[in-house]
């Protein structure tokens, strides 16, 4: 859980960066890294998951 908040702060620093050489804080390709990124920590989460 720890490695996906990094990943997360990660993604914001990025974008905070970026946007101060570009001026352009967009903030939808934000939220879909950010919703990419935790939809694929689920899905994985969810298949490593044994079989009962």
């Amino acid at each position: 859980m720890r490695g996906i908040v990094y990943a997360i702060l990660g993604i914001l620093t990025g974008w905070l960066i970026w946007g101060l050489f570009t001026k352009d804080f967009e903030t939808n390709f934000l939220f879909m890294y950010i919703f990419g990124l935790i939809s694929g920590y689920m899905i994985r989460k969810k298949e490593s998951l044994p079989d009962e």
